[in-house]
């Protein structure tokens, strides 16, 4: 057996990762600002999220540049599972990227690993969560395989952690955040069952979290409803994953790098969760993580999301399936598209409506401080005329009134009866 079982790792000088989607370059770009170590992303072939913007060839090349300048790895999914028809197109597609310079390459199936050793891609290679790799046996075997970093099954306990660590000594990464599947790992046939939709390609159309009613075989087309909460019910659907509140006890077990899932989610959660990921990280074995967990919690809770579990196992309790319902806090209405410093006046790409006069929050990158603030919009600006909405998708000039600083990301705070 090779020597990388019996590694020594040192759990309190070790830098852990936080490894962020990116579902397009912008996502990617705000992914490094706001703290992101590691980002992980996809082509429109081969990669399980294939409704994600995903990234052209001139994307993935300006997204490697960008990276390296700012010292974040970038790990290359090509994490589908291939069908006999697919191979041909895999070694051609290989040839085309093999001069890039990613850092790792996610793969699921195998069969692409040796398609990618054999047509000499240089990069390390990173096993997908959809091997549902749970014991230390099975990660010896990848090891063995070429493997440098195993992203074990969300299905892993702490403790199993532990013991895959201490038999191995592989690099292990976890899913932290996002949202979860109802199959195995990940591995579902509901979406090619109902729509003809091959998760396991990438093509999945969450049926999942569609809106179902129950119909008696005897009374065709009565339709009885489910009702699990006032918007109706989800019987398949699961909650969403975090674990920021079990961050350190993760650390203690040997997890090198934690996974944000969430590439088909906005720009505005890529960051937020990619900062409080990381500031958690960093404050993690210190008096500071209790003091600031309060703080990560409430950010967590204002970016969309079903309610949250940190137990795969008993998700909800003892009290039986109680509903998931989508909660919506907080309203993503644009960020800063200048790379000015601190100024009342800023350019501002919308994604919703601002209106005049209204108070919007923006969140920064935690570095030394949290700077969050509040900022009331004084006036808009539209080609030079003032007007007093901004639309979605364009950009105005935006005058507050106070400095604000580069990379702010703005939001609006929902009332209660607007959480559905």
């Amino acid at each position: 057996m090779s020597s990388v079982y019996n590694q020594r790792f040192d759990l309190q000088s070790k830098k852990i990762e936080i490894v962020s989607p990116a579902g397009n370059l912008e996502k990617l770009i705000f992914a490094v600002k706001y703290g992101a170590d590691n980002v992980y992303f996809g082509s429109d072939q081969f990669n399980l999220r294939v409704k994600a913007g995903n990234f052209s060839y001139d994307d993935i090349t300006k997204a490697i540049s960008y990276c390296k300048k700012n010292n974040v790895k970038t790990t290359f999914l090509m994490n589908s599972f291939l069908h006999e028809s697919d191979v041909d197109k895999v070694f051609e597609y290989a040839q085309k990227i093999k001069e890039l310079q990613f850092d790792s390459v996610m793969i699921s199936d195998p069969g692409m690993l040796m398609i990618l050793k054999q047509a000499g891609i240089d990069a390390d290679f990173h096993l997908s969560t959809q091997m549902s790799t749970l014991n230390s046996y099975s990660v010896k075997f990848w090891l063995e395989a070429g493997f440098k970093r195993i992203v074990l099954a969300r299905e892993a306990t702490i403790d199993e952690i532990k013991m895959i660590k201490h038999n191995t000594g592989a690099e292990i990464e976890v899913f932290a955040h996002g949202a979860l599947c109802i199959a195995y790992s990940g591995r579902c046939l509901l979406s090619r069952y109902m729509q003809a939709g091959d998760a396991n390609s990438g093509d999945c159309t969450q049926p999942c979290r569609w809106k179902y009613t129950l119909m008696e075989e005897k009374r065709e087309g009565t339709y009885f409803p489910i009702v699990e909460h006032d918007r109706g019910t989800e019987i398949l659907s699961s909650k969403d994953l975090m674990l920021i509140e079990r961050l350190e006890e993760y650390i203690d077990a040997g997890v090198d790098a934690f996974k944000i899932e969430g590439r088909m989610k906005s720009l505005y959660y890529t960051a937020n969760t990619t900062r409080i990921y990381k500031h958690a990280v960093e404050k993690a074995k210190t008096d500071e993580f209790k003091k600031f967990l309060p703080f990560w919690i409430e950010e967590l809770d204002l970016i969309n999301h079903r309610p949250y579990t940190a137990d795969l196992f008993n998700e909800f309790g003892q009290k039986g399936y109680d509903g998931v319902p989508y909660i919506k806090k907080a309203l993503f209405v644009g960020h800063r598209d200048d790379e000015g410093d601190a100024s009342n006046e800023i350019t501002v790409k919308t994604l919703n409506p601002i209106y005049q006069n209204e108070v919007l929050e923006a969140i920064y990158p935690i570095k030394d401080e949290v700077l969050d603030a509040e900022y009331r919009v004084l006036k808009i600006f539209f080609e030079d005329k003032e007007i007093e909405m901004c639309r979605p998708n364009t950009s105005y000039r935006i005058l507050f009134d106070k400095p604000v600083l580069k990379d702010a990301i703005f939001r609006r705070r929902l009332n209660k009866k607007d959480t559905i």
